[in-house]
């Protein structure tokens, strides 16, 4: 019997793992893990933020790899790579080639780093590892069309290669375009520095590249006077970025959904405008921000939660209580201290009025941050976070 060769054993005991990552385990910070494997993430990432997240040395080491062997991401890690060989390898058109459809992939990701350069990356949510955790992040909630449309990438992607066996890793993915591209890189300094033979060498394609780039960062100027935000607002996690650049940058991977140990955080289902589709929001129905986790930043791949530590919440501004008194059982002359009690941060404080026998809760809006925790407790559903506008 033949045996798999070890390349394939190691992709497949990767797909088992990264599997297992993004399933709602209690992985903490290494839920979604896979998703700080990629380059191609990284460098958005890194485009767009101007800055280098402490996690993405992964990614960095990743690229480092892919630089000296060709595509070795794609030969040793990915999941979504074996899952697409194993479905074409029930086609029986095994011979089949596509010597003549162009490296899509590697174009498609020259133009979207070009728009991260100005601040807009474009088209990394169609990155394998982005693909393969939005898929899960489908049973995190509800059910609705929009949900399945926006998770449906993972299954569409393995069904094209029922009739297109190895399209995706061969011509289209885009982070096996970037791969490709440092084979390019490699080869141009391999020219240089003379170790490569110059006659044997694949002709210099720095031309097209700068064009792709050139054309994805001027896409990234001229989209944000096309796409405007929706004028609602929404209750975001902590040290989530500005609207604008944090739809831009979340790559809908659901990692911080996943992570959330009391489950507020969910995919966005307003159908109002594309850009906020499937981003996270927060919702107080099962419970409140706590005051000593920091996960869903230490798990977000891009920077659109910034990472933050639990003794910086203090200053971390998600909303801001608003109580409805009519309904509060302090003025209706009944006993009740819940919120103050629930309150980590002092931020309620008990008022007295005219009639001295009767208190008012008041909240101070320079310590609220709207963590939710009031707004769970309240036996009389008066207190509400709302989301700060802008």
């Amino acid at each position: 019997m033949k045996r798999p060769p070890a390349t394939s054993v190691m992709r497949a005991l990767s797909a088992l793992l990264a599997v297992l990552l993004v399933l709602p385990f209690t992985w903490k910070g290494l839920t979604g893990f896979y998703a700080w494997l990629s380059p191609l993430i990284m460098l958005h990432s890194a485009f767009a933020l101007r800055s280098f997240l402490w996690m993405n040395a992964f990614a960095f080491l990743v690229l480092l790899a892919v630089f000296l062997r060709k595509r070795w991401f794609c030969r040793n890690l990915c999941p979504v790579g074996w899952g697409c060989d194993l479905v074409s390898s029930l086609n029986k058109r095994q011979g089949f080639t596509y010597q003549k459809v162009p490296d899509i992939g590697k174009w498609l990701a020259m133009f979207s780093l070009g728009a991260a350069l100005a601040g807009i990356p474009l088209l990394f949510i169609f990155d394998p590892m982005s693909l393969f955790h939005s898929f899960f992040t489908l049973f995190s909630g509800s059910m609705t069309w929009m949900a399945i449309a926006l998770s449906s990438g993972l299954p569409l992607l393995l069904a094209i290669h029922l009739f297109f066996p190895r399209i995706w890793c061969s011509k289209l993915c885009p982070l096996g375009g970037l791969q490709l591209a440092m084979a390019d890189l490699r080869s141009l300094a391999g020219r240089i520095t003379g170790r490569d033979n110059p006659e044997k060498s694949k002709p210099d394609q720095g031309r097209r590249y700068f064009l792709a780039s050139g054309m994805g960062l001027l896409a990234g100027l001229a989209i944000p006077s096309f796409l405007k935000l929706p004028a609602g607002s929404w209750i975001r996690p902590p040290a989530s970025l500005g609207p604008e650049r944090f739809n831009y940058l979340c790559c809908r991977c659901g990692n911080c959904t996943r992570a959330c140990p009391t489950g507020i955080i969910k995919p966005h289902m307003s159908p109002g405008n594309v850009l906020t589709w499937m981003t996270p929001e927060v919702s107080f129905r099962s419970g409140y921000c706590l005051e000593s986790c920091n996960l869903c930043g230490s798990v977000c791949p891009t920077g659109a939660i910034a990472l933050f530590s639990a003794g910086a919440k203090k200053q971390l501004f998600m909303g801001t209580a608003e109580i409805r008194l009519k309904d509060c059982l302090l003025l209706n002359n009944k006993e009740c201290v819940r919120c103050r009690e629930a309150c980590k941060y002092e931020a309620l404080e008990l008022t007295s009025g005219i009639n001295l026998l009767q208190v008012t809760p008041v909240v101070d809006t320079g310590k609220c941050v709207g963590c939710g925790a009031c707004e769970v407790i309240c036996p009389a559903a008066c207190i509400r976070v709302m989301p700060i506008p802008g």
